[in-house]
């Protein structure tokens, strides 16, 4: 059940798609900026501080500098409320369980995408020791997790409250995996968009959605050492492949069979943690309070930003798209 928050300074839907707009020229920018400035930026400490600049600078700094020019209460804008031990368990269940069935959904997805061409996926640095480790899970993990979560489901989700809190969730979500501008990762940043909304929104507090996110960098991040280790074997390097499109057809199939049991399990224990939370936060959830002005304004004009940024996002993607097919070098 919806309960209104009192009538304060709350971000417009107009505003939060501006915010996400900006942020997305920066993040494009950033990419010619840094490259010049910063050559050498794909391992090491120079990949973490560019990381670094990118989250708070060009992720985190716009969100604030607009709740502050408006003086809104960024304590009740974001949520920053607390959370039940067992809220936080329950998240922290979906987030573990929830990552196994990513890795299904990312493996159908490549699939896909792999008859288009070669896939192009994300870059991460060669993580091989535990001080690298702890620099990886701070840095992809946590700060991440506290930045993109004080865009999203600190101001955007508010902003799109307008429409109610399914529409907010659903919202929030795609343009949360839709930021990430890549091809091979859409479909399950997207989804893990919408969970972490909807975590956030019916605990009613932003630490369930940093939880989530954090979890599931994390674990990223450590199966990725662990994988770089495996591959620091030279016996074991010559029997693991590189991606999914090295693997031999028959192997795939075993693959896909092996995974989709470890996937089913997977979501049989996500769903019984999602039920279990619904029911535990039932009547917790919030939406911010909408003016009888807000409702009464034309929703198309306050789309705009987003709609630019939707055209800016899929041009990009397209561009991927012919560069895995071979039609373009850039």
């Amino acid at each position: 059940m919806e309960v209104l928050l009192k009538r304060e300074k709350q971000p417009t839907l107009l505003g939060v798609n501006l915010v996400y707009l900006i942020v997305l020229l920066l993040m494009i920018g950033s990419q010619v900026i840094l490259a010049s400035w910063i050559p050498e930026t794909s391992e090491g400490a120079d990949y973490y501080w560019k990381l670094l600049i990118m989250e708070f600078v060009l992720i985190g700094l716009p969100a604030l500098i607009y709740m502050l020019i408006f003086r809104m209460d960024i304590r009740k804008v974001i949520r920053l409320n607390p959370i039940k031990p067992g809220e936080g368990l329950l998240v922290l269940g979906m987030a573990i369980f929830g990552y196994w069935v990513m890795i299904i959904i990312n493996l159908i997805w490549y699939w896909i995408v792999s008859h288009l061409g070669t896939p192009v996926g994300q870059h991460l640095p060669d993580i091989q020791n535990e001080k690298q480790l702890l620099a990886a899970v701070a840095v992809i993990g946590f700060v991440p997790a506290l930045v993109e979560e004080f865009l999203f489901r600190g101001l955007i989700l508010r902003g799109y409250e307008k429409f109610g809190s399914k529409v907010a969730i659903v919202m929030t979500g795609i343009l949360f995996g839709m930021l990430h501008i890549q091809l091979l990762s859409i479909p399950s940043i997207i989804l893990i968009g919408i969970i972490i909304s909807y975590v956030v929104y019916r605990t009613n507090s932003i630490l369930a959605g940093i939880i989530y996110h954090f979890v599931h960098n994390g674990m990223t991040v450590f199966f990725l050492f662990v994988q770089n280790l495996l591959i620091g074997n030279p016996e074991m390097a010559q029997q693991l492949p590189q991606d999914i499109s090295q693997i031999p057809h028959d192997d795939l199939s075993v693959a896909f069979v092996v995974w989709g049991i470890i996937g089913f399990f997977a979501l049989i224990l996500f769903a019984g943690c999602v039920i279990t939370l619904h029911i535990y936060t039932r009547g917790k959830g919030q939406v911010r309070a909408v003016s009888l002005e807000e409702t009464r304004r034309l929703s198309i004009v306050e789309m705009l930003p987003a709609f630019a940024a939707m055209i800016i996002i899929i041009v990009n993607i397209i561009f991927e798209i012919l560069y895995m097919m071979g039609k373009t070098n850039i």
